[in-house]
């Protein structure tokens, strides 16, 4: 190979090197925001899931509890009025929603948020919460 070609083909790798370890705007979180299903307004009970999956802990006598292990960090569920059961999460862009919601532990609220689900679970991403 004449030193041209080689110095060419040397330009050609250096400047694909480059171009691939340019990191893009998006982060991993930002990408899959944009995946997320449409918000949805569900009522029900804010429950910490430790107590509820544990032993059906639930309903005001069991309110003082779910504060004091949604402060610890177990995590949390919506028990809809229909029987449906959300596993909690935080908006990676916004948490103020979630953590509202961990402060009304043990409460009837409405709630909206974006659905998924996988592998069985059923998470409701936080946006709104109000008693």
């Amino acid at each position: 190979m004449e030193k041209n070609q080689m110095s060419k083909w040397s330009c050609m790798a250096t400047l694909v090197a480059l171009t691939l370890s340019i990191p893009t705007s998006l982060s991993a979180h930002d990408a899959h925001a944009h995946a997320e299903a449409p918000d949805i307004t569900v009522k029900g009970e804010i429950l910490d899931l430790a107590c509820y999956i544990g032993h059906g802990a639930k309903g005001s006598e069991h309110q003082q509890c779910a504060l004091k292990c949604a402060q610890m960090g177990q995590p949390l569920g919506l028990l809809t009025t229909d029987g449906k059961l959300y596993l909690l999460t935080a908006d990676h862009q916004d948490p103020t929603a979630f953590r509202k919601a961990k402060q009304l532990a043990g409460d009837q609220v409405e709630m909206t948020g974006a659905p998924a689900e996988r592998d069985g679970v059923t998470a409701l991403t936080v946006h709104a919460v109000k008693k």
